[in-house]
Formats: C-alpha cells, structure tokens, sequence
C-alpha cells in the first residue's frame, strides 16, 4: 500500500508542471525604464532624469514600425510639448552624448523617486500615457544625462551706489 500512495503523490507533483506555464513564454521589462506602444510607435525604456526636481531630461528610445513612413512623435510632459523625428523602420534614441538627441523640459515637476505621466502620440493614432520614473544622475550610468542650466544672455552688473562714487575734488 505504501508503494501506491509514492507513486501516487510523484505522478500528482510531476502533473503540478505540467500545467505551468513555461518562463520564457512570459516576458519580463527588466530596465529601469517603461514601455508602451502606440499605434506603429514603440517607447522603450523610457524615463526621467532630474536632480532638482524641477526640470528633467527625457531618456528612451523610439522606434517607428513603419516601412515607408517618417513619424513625428509629440511627447507631453505637464502641458510642455516636444517633438521628435523617426525615420520610417528606424528608431531615435533620446540620451544626451554626441550621438543621441535631447528632450528637456525645464518646467516638468519631476521630484526623483516619483513616477511622471508622459503622453506619446502623433498624427493618426491614439496616444498613450505612461507613468515614467524619475531617477537622478548619482546612478554611474545615468551620471552624464541630467538636464545642464539653459545659459541666460543677460549679464547683471553691480550698481554703483552714492556713497561708492568718489567725489573729485
């Protein structure tokens, strides 16, 4: 009898794999970023970059399914608009290094650690949101991305008071 009740309970726990579904059939995001699809428009491993909190640097790829077409795809981040160019069956990689484009936004109220909503959309699709991390450039691989200052063509100079003016005699 102790014989049929093993080889009852090992047929029972070879049958419970049976049934599972195999790992590689399910597909992990395994990037600090999100991905989202609109239309024939991918998003991959999008994310933000601020360290005040207060702007930050969009950072992904965008990739254009479209054999024959060029995409210009808007990204919305708090009612500020960006636009990018992707080349039919090509993508854009959005970093900052002498080989990729930018997207700042400098109004994006972007804390680190929060989660941002970003809308992708573009002429003849509906678009799609995403709530996209923000991280900081302490990270050594994101250390070279944050948003820099816009430089500012004005140039304040001191201003000379009453008393600071020397009195010829």
């Amino acid at each position: 009898m102790s014989v049929a009740v093993a080889a009852t309970i090992a047929l029972g726990a070879t049958g419970c794999e049976f049934m599972s579904p195999a790992q590689t059939t399910e597909i992990k995001q395994i990037t600090d970023g999100v991905n989202v699809s609109t239309g024939k428009i991918d998003v991959r491993n999008a994310l933000l970059i601020s360290d005040d909190g207060e702007g930050a640097r969009f950072i992904g790829t965008l990739v254009n399914n479209d054999e024959t077409d060029d995409i210009t795809v808007s990204v919305e981040i708090g009612g500020d608009t960006e636009t990018v160019e992707v080349p039919a069956s090509g993508h854009v990689d959005l970093a900052n290094d002498a080989k990729h484009d930018t997207l700042d936004f400098d109004g994006a109220d972007a804390k680190p650690g929060a989660l941002v909503k970003v809308y992708f959309s573009y002429s003849g699709a509906e678009g799609v949101s995403a709530s996209v991390p923000v991280l900081t450039s302490s990270q050594e691989e994101y250390a070279t991305l944050a948003p820099t200052a816009t430089p500012t063509a004005e140039v304040t100079l001191p201003t000379a008071t009453p008393t600071d003016v020397p009195i010829n005699p």
